[in-house]
């Protein structure tokens, strides 16, 4: 293997410009639910899922069994269909929900996403039994090994065995696809990447975070996104007011020594309106935007901008990434690391 000094230097800056070349095109359609929101392609394959998904953690974070029923209804009925989690969420409890109030009555119209956070093979697998039998599902449509956050977790990882844990899956059945999350720093993915290149090996998704802070600090739409839609992965799109520190809130894992008055509301502060934030990234190609909403307001609040949504303009994009990168950067993307 190269060394990763030699790899991140093969990596450059993509315009904004050419990123947009390829949009994703939507579709439209029904089920035996009511009408969908606008579908768009995730997988090599041609599999479409909404363009809206909703986030498991912050669906569950309540522990408010008739408000979490009652959002996970509301999504049914405004079309959402691509549902995400993680085993690790709020401990398992937030798959839990999902296996009480979504998949008895769901399972066969819904697209259901999980993570794993284990590091091993053994682990992993263990895990995914977990998951099916919290969510009470035979199969997962996306397995993703959640949040890789380093060089080391990468090589960690993949010297424990994770890949075969992934692809053993697969191959049985257990999951219908496989992906992986990165919101620390674009290199990382870059060079995970690089190493299931080395072995012609494919993924088929990523969740990365894409925003109007991102092009100016340590850039996932910047640097990761060129290299994802040339090997034709699905884009799940997180962070997109960057877990909230775009909108002068804390998140559970703001560090405690970030004042609240450090934690700007750029959408106060600056002419950008919490539309503009959600229509930027409909407008990059990614497949679906995956939001973390509380409650059904929250949810309403998204999906609308979703409906009535048209393409920004190249120039309004570059123009709102002008005006958030004085924002960019440690405290509204405190997820972020800076690697070597």
């Amino acid at each position: 293997m190269e060394t990763r000094r030699k790899f991140i230097k093969k990596t450059a800056a993509f315009s904004l410009g050419g990123v947009l070349t390829n949009w994703a095109l939507k579709t439209y359609g029904t089920d035996k639910h009511g009408e969908l929101l606008p579908m768009r392609k995730l997988t090599r394959n041609g599999e479409m899922v909404t363009a809206f998904t909703l986030g498991g953690y912050h669906a569950a974070k309540s522990f408010n069994d008739k408000q979490i029923e009652a959002l996970i209804e509301r999504s049914i009925e405004l079309g959402v269909r691509f549902f995400d989690n993680a085993r690790v969420y709020h401990r398992g409890v937030a798959e839990e929900y999902y296996g009480k109030y979504l998949t008895p009555k769901y399972r066969d119209e819904i697209f259901l996403m999980t993570k794993g956070i284990k590091r091993s093979k053994k682990e992993a697998l263990q895990e995914l039994q977990e998951s099916l039998k919290a969510m009470k599902t035979d199969y997962i449509d996306l397995w993703t090994i959640h949040t890789i956050s380093s060089f080391e977790d990468v090589d960690n990882r993949m010297e424990n065995g994770i890949l075969d844990a992934y692809f053993e899956a697969k191959e049985k059945g257990l999951v219908k696809n496989i992906g992986f999350s990165c919101h620390t720093n674009p290199k990382v993915a870059l060079y995970f990447l690089d190493f299931l290149d080395k072995r012609g090996l494919q993924f088929d998704t990523c969740q990365c975070p894409v925003n109007v802070c991102d092009a100016s600090f340590e850039s996932f739409q910047n640097q990761l996104l060129p290299e994802l839609l040339k090997k034709e992965y699905g884009i799940i799109a997180m962070k997109t007011m960057a877990g909230g520190g775009i909108i002068g809130r804390r998140f559970d894992l703001t560090p405690n020594s970030f004042a609240d008055e450090d934690i700007k509301d750029i959408t106060q502060l600056a002419p950008i309106t919490f539309k503009q934030l959600h229509q930027f990234v409909y407008s990059y190609p990614v497949s679906t935007l995956c939001s973390g909403c509380e409650t059904v307001e929250e949810l309403e609040q998204n999906i609308k901008v979703l409906k009535n949504l048209q393409k920004m303009p190249e120039s309004e994009m570059q123009s709102l990434v002008k005006i958030a990168e004085p924002f960019a950067g440690k405290y509204a993307e405190h997820y972020k690391r800076v690697m070597e």
